[in-house]
Order: C-alpha cells, then structure tokens, then sequence
C-alpha cells in the first residue's frame, strides 16, 4: 500500500448521544440522527478504541482507519506525523452540538496521564464554531484570583463558577483549550473540535445536572485538580492570522506541535497546496459544496464532512465556491512561522496562536 493509492479516505460518521446534545447535527447538516435522542457528538475521523472510523467508500471500503494505519502507517501519516505512544492516529475530529452547557472540566497533558496510569494521551484541543445562539458564551480558563487550594474549596462548595473565565462567542470564533486548561462549552453553541486522539476528561461540576435515572453524572475531582494548570490562565478567543495563497485567503487558527488549524477560504479559480507528503491533512467542509483532488481521487464534501488526504500525497487541490478547515500536524517553522512572516505578521503574534506566550510551541522555534 502506498500513499497514491490510499488518496483521498471518506469514513462513515458515528453519532454520540450526551445528556447535553441537541439535533442540530441533522437540522443544520442533515446527518442522519435519531429525532428523539439528544446527539452531542459525531465522530468525523477517529481511531479510537471508543469509535474506529471505518472508510466509506472507494477501494477500502469497509476497512477501519486502524487497519490501515497496521498496514501502512507512513502511507496513512506522512513523514512527519507520528502514531501516539499506544500506536493509534495522532488526531481525532468531532462536531459537538450543545443545547445544554457541558460540564466544566479540565483534560490532563501527556504527563500527567501518564503518572495518573491512563490509557490515552493527554488532550490538547481547539474548537472552531459554527453555529451559536444570541448570548451564547464558551468557559475557557481561570480568573487570576484563583489558586489550587481556593479553587479546590470553590469545586467543594459549587462556587466554582466565580473563578471561570467566560466569553461570548458567534459563528467563526476559534478559541485554542491546551490540556490543563478549565473549560465548558456554553449551551446554545455548535462547533468543530480538533483534539489528540485522548477520551481523558475529568469533570469539575456539572451544574447540579440529573440524570434520567435520578442520579448524578460522576465527578473526578481529584484526578481534575492534578491535571490543572494553575500557572497558566488561558482564555478567550484566538486571534488568528491571515495571508493570501495561490488565489485563496489562508487564516491560520491555532497551532501546537500536535496540529495546525486553517480556515481556506477559496476564490474563483481551484486552489493547490502542496504538502511535502509531510503530513496527512483533515479537510472539513464549513460553507459551500466543494470538490477536493488528489491524482486520480475526488471528493465532494458539503458542510459538515470532511475527507482525509493521506499523508504521503504530494499535494491535493480543492475547487468550489465556499471555505473549508484544513488540519494537519505542522512543521512550525516551514508551516507557519516563515509564511507568516512573509506576511508581515510578528513573531510576537505569530507566538500568541499557541495560546499564552510563556506555553506556547511557537516560542521556541527560533530558539532552536
């Protein structure tokens, strides 16, 4: 098996009920969901062992992106994406659709998973939304008053919501979650949300929420106040940075050394990025129906679906009118630090799209 020959990988989508979930899923993206459950989730591109995304269609059809990656991993990741620590795709995509608030929690770093004796990695995420009712507001961060002994005694006595920091969102805010970080997303918001490939989260408090056996959903209190970073108080939305390419309008959203988030937006003519067959990238739809090319493979995907390019392709193109999401795993330097400033952006704003400059990836690329 080789790259050519994976091209472009369509998997079927599985749909995750949440006590928090609404049906905007099907309303706004006609997935085919149930009417009568409340669907939070849809796993878009997954290789976990809660939901292993099986290929849609095509020559692989019916194999699980595991078994593809047992195959051939470089063919599926790239030169430089790398399998997770137990062997599994870097990255997981979902879309979450909140009618409700979920509850505030915290994900552990790869360290701190690792003392805790977990299965997965840690979790590093960055949402991107897509949708958001008047008022709606995201949870990201902690309020500078806030310590580990006073906000283990605000979690005790559900004052908690005094130390969280809280921000009003609309469709097209991008807000970057390092692991460690206290977050909630607030109710009435729908988003795409690229991650580690982890299913780690340690609730902190939800909302005084009943179950509709009569009981309460379990806090992890304790594992949660060993994941916190309280040196760090990230919160609010990024602020992202453009530049034009090849005809399109390039932003890129957030960056870590686990993944690169853009927003292409296309112009008249199709739009070509060459990937160096350094890394495999996740394409998904926002606006418009677009047709994405790579050799003899074609896509289409409308809003709300997305494509893998394998990462061994050389390049893939995409033409339509409308905007897409591009993740992938960066080489900061050549991904973005040098085309950005090319652009003109400083290497202090640059810095700033890996969240706080004190903990940001971005900050030691030049002190190589």
């Amino acid at each position: 098996m080789n790259a050519a020959h994976l091209g472009l990988l369509r998997f079927e989508e599985r749909y995750h009920e949440r006590i928090w979930g609404g049906n905007r899923l099907g309303t706004v993206f006609g997935k085919p969901i149930p009417s009568d459950k409340p669907i939070g989730e849809a796993w878009l591109v997954s290789d976990h062992a809660a939901c292993e995304s099986v290929v849609a269609s095509g020559p692989h059809k019916g194999k699980t992106l595991r078994a593809l990656l047992e195959a051939d991993a470089p063919a599926v990741l790239g030169a430089r994406a790398e399998l997770t620590i137990h062997g599994r795709f870097p990255l997981l995509l979902k879309i979450l659709d909140a009618r409700e608030y979920l509850s505030v929690q915290v994900h552990p770093d790869d360290a701190c998973a690792k003392s805790l004796g977990e299965p997965d990695v840690g979790k590093t995420e960055m949402w991107h939304v897509l949708g958001a009712e008047r008022d709606s507001e995201l949870i990201c961060g902690l309020r500078r008053s806030a310590r580990k002994e006073s906000f283990a005694q605000a979690v005790g006595d559900e004052t908690i919501e005094e130390l969280m920091m809280r921000f009003p969102v609309q469709e097209g805010t991008s807000v970057f979650v390092p692991s460690g970080t206290v977050h909630a997303i607030g109710a009435g918001v729908l988003l795409a949300e690229i991650q580690q490939n982890s299913n780690l989260t340690y609730r902190l408090y939800d909302w005084g929420r009943v179950q509709a056996d009569g009981t309460m959903r379990e806090l992890h209190v304790d594992k949660a106040l060993k994941a916190v970073h309280f040196e760090s108080r990230h919160g609010g939305a990024a602020t992202p940075l453009g530049y034009d390419d090849g005809g399109a309008r390039r932003t890129v959203l957030a960056v870590c050394r686990h993944f690169a988030a853009e927003l292409i937006e296309l112009g008249s003519a199709p739009w070509r990025r060459a990937t160096r067959s350094a890394s495999f990238h996740i394409l998904l739809c926002r606006n418009g129906t677009l047709a994405v090319s790579a050799g003899n493979d074609e896509e289409t995907i409308r809003p709300g679906e997305a494509v893998l390019a394998a990462g061994g392709l050389e390049a893939y193109a995409v033409a339509g009118e409308g905007d897409f999401l591009d993740y992938y795993v960066p080489d900061l330097e050549c991904d973005v630090v040098a085309p950005l400033e090319s652009a003109g952006h400083s290497m202090a704003a640059i810095v700033r799209l890996g969240g706080e400059p004190n903990a940001s990836d971005l900050r030691l690329v030049r002190a190589r």
